[in-house]
């Protein structure tokens, strides 16, 4: 018996830490919105600051806010650490519920299923990544859930009070705890049948749990009133109270989205395990008490829902591990070989649908600008059009994820941005005509070089890099053709990447060849390519074919010899006649540009 529960133990750590190597893999494919802005700007002073503004500027309760301050003070703000501090908590939860399937039906079965389970539920997945309460109130749930359970076994006045002062800490962390107490009530009344010394020491907890609230009471009264009269002022009010304009109705489309939600999109499918508890497990009283958890707690919130404005999905996160340890019991209840089977087939196919219940309309800025932080050069002009100063996921974003320079170089000047060669782009409004109108502006001087973003049907966020010419004044090759100087974009010891810039004031009347070569210390050519223009690498341009006034970018390769000797070399640039080999001399006289001087490894 001992070693069974030893491999048990084993096997529920196992599972809690691949649960958190996929959370934690996974950070990368999520993206911040608005309210995880929030969590971080009201925490970014001191800890008095963190509090104040919950109190007075805000709805929600203290704890998470401050714990997630602190959590800052040693860890650091960024976005991967602050969904790190999630996962954390998510940890702890999964430890958690491990116990609770191995005492409360004697199986380390159920809580090892249940741990794979609410792994590969997209309802703990989605609330356990966010930089937001909700992982903390799954843990702070649990825990008042085991110290319920715990109580009901001893029926101790110690074990009362320690429950009632972990129903206190819920409510610092979120009112909306409120909906486990709830449910625990119900379970009592109608499965616990208590005697008088139960009734007394569960009404003491609860006393208890008030009294060490109490000195929060009087802020949260106020948290009301502010917010009757805000979501009355912009007529987003619904019901007696609550935060109108961030909930949703209790409605029957709102009820199919939570249980797809809670279900990862197969609601068949958990349906069918729930059956196959009900009828192994109907007897159990710990059973009913995760009916209550699972489902007591949502039809609760909906049903109070009907009068003060008080549900959305968020809110009531917790119940994703009710439905994680009732969905174990079912399975659990099988035959051991069948029961493995079906968990592993389960497993898979909540973890396959997952993605399903991601919203498409999620704008990928973290991505945009990391790829823009990497490609930026110093002295980039940062150019946002047109500019929203209230869009605080935005600026976060840019703030955290461009170099300081570029950030530092933000303007809404179109004249100013002129004093870069390099402009960055960036619009959420592309299809506005004005916006239209100031990119055209840029354009005939500043070619785009490169795109980054998308506009699709459900978003539209671009980001362009308009680079003008190296040269200010050109070398003029011969009367006809005007050269605005070269980039080398790469060397290595088997080629050597080139654009040649040309702009050209009337088209040419010769279809001129252009020599990109390289030499080595004396002067012996080492490497040469020869034709016309390659405009950005995908176009074949003659020189007779050029229009005036518009800018061509050449993307030249030099292919080395394999023999090339590591050391330093000069490239050259020559225009010439194909047909008749005349070269096109320069202001100087010469038929030959230096252009710069590089070292191949």
């Amino acid at each position: 018996m001992v070693q069974v529960s030893k491999r048990g133990w084993l096997l529920g750590l196992l599972c809690v830490f691949l649960v958190a190597a996929f959370h934690i893999s996974s950070i990368q494919n999520r993206y911040m919105r608005d309210d995880e802005e929030i969590a971080f700007r009201t925490t970014s002073r001191d800890l008095s600051y963190t509090i104040w503004y919950q109190a007075t500027q805000d709805v929600h309760a203290p704890v998470w806010f401050s714990s997630f301050w602190i959590w800052q003070q040693f860890i650091g703000g960024s976005e991967f650490m602050g969904r790190v501090y999630s996962v954390f908590a998510t940890l702890l939860t999964l430890a958690l519920v491990y116990q609770i399937g191995r005492t409360w039906f004697n199986s380390a079965r159920v809580g090892v299923f249940a741990i794979a389970i609410l792994g590969a539920n997209s309802y703990f997945f989605t609330y356990g990544l966010e930089i937001r309460p909700y992982s903390v109130n799954m843990l702070v749930a649990t825990l008042c859930m085991w110290c319920f359970y715990r109580w009901l076994k001893r029926r101790t006045l110690f074990t009362a009070l320690l429950y009632g002062l972990i129903v206190a800490l819920m409510f610092y962390q979120h009112y909306f705890l409120v909906f486990l107490v709830m449910s625990q009530a119900v379970y009592l009344l109608i499965f616990a049948r208590p005697t008088r010394q139960m009734l007394v020491q569960i009404v003491g907890a609860w006393l208890l749990a008030f009294l060490l609230w109490s000195p929060w009471f009087p802020v949260a009264i106020h948290q009301v009133e502010t917010l009757i009269s805000i979501e009355s002022g912009f007529g987003n009010a619904r019901g007696v109270a609550g935060i109108g304009s961030t909930t949703e109705p209790t409605t029957v489309n709102g009820i199919v989205s939570l249980v797809n939600l809670a279900t990862s999109g197969q609601p068949v499918l958990y349906l069918l395990v729930l059956v196959i508890g009900i009828v192994y497990s109907w007897r159990k009283k710990s059973y009913w008490l995760l009916v209550l958890w699972a489902f007591g707690v949502p039809l609760a919130a909906l049903l109070v829902n009907l009068v003060f404005s008080v549900y959305t999905p968020r809110y009531i996160t917790y119940l994703s591990v009710g439905i994680g340890l009732i969905t174990a019991v079912g399975i659990a209840s099988l035959p051991r070989r069948i029961s493995w089977l079906l968990v592993g087939v389960f497993v898979g196919i909540s973890w396959w649908s997952i993605p399903t219940q991601f919203s498409p309309r999620i704008v990928k800025y973290r991505d945009f600008y990391q790829q823009m932080a990497k490609d930026a050069q110093p002295g980039d002009v940062l150019y946002v059009e047109p500019m929203n100063s209230a869009d605080n996921v935005v600026w976060w974003q840019m703030s955290h994820y461009l170099p300081d320079a570029l950030f530092r170089s933000f303007t809404t000047d179109i004249i100013q941005t002129k004093n870069s060669r390099r402009i960055w782009f960036v619009t959420n409004d592309w299809f506005n005509s004005d916006v239209r109108a100031n990119f055209a502006k840029l354009e005939p001087d500043y070619p785009v070089q490169q795109v980054i973003g998308d506009c699709n049907p459900l978003w539209c966020y671009l980001i362009q890099l308009m680079e003008a010419p190296p040269l200010k004044t050109p070398q003029i090759f011969g009367t006809e053709m005007p050269f605005w100087g070269a980039d080398i974009t790469s060397v290595s010891h088997s080629s050597v990447d080139v654009h040649l810039w040309w702009k050209v004031d009337k088209t040419p009347t010769t279809s001129f060849s252009i020599g990109l070569q390289l030499l080595d210390a004396s002067g012996k050519l080492v490497a040469q390519s020869d034709g016309p223009i390659n405009h950005y690498g995908k176009e074949t341009i003659d020189t007779n074919a050029m229009q005036g006034g518009k800018i061509y970018i050449d993307f030249r390769s030099l292919s080395l010899p394999v023999d090339t000797v590591a050391g330093t070399y000069q490239l050259g640039l020559i225009v010439y006649d194909w047909q008749t080999g005349k070269r096109l001399l320069l202001a100087d006289g010469s038929d030959y540009l230096s252009l710069e001087s590089i070292t191949v490894p």
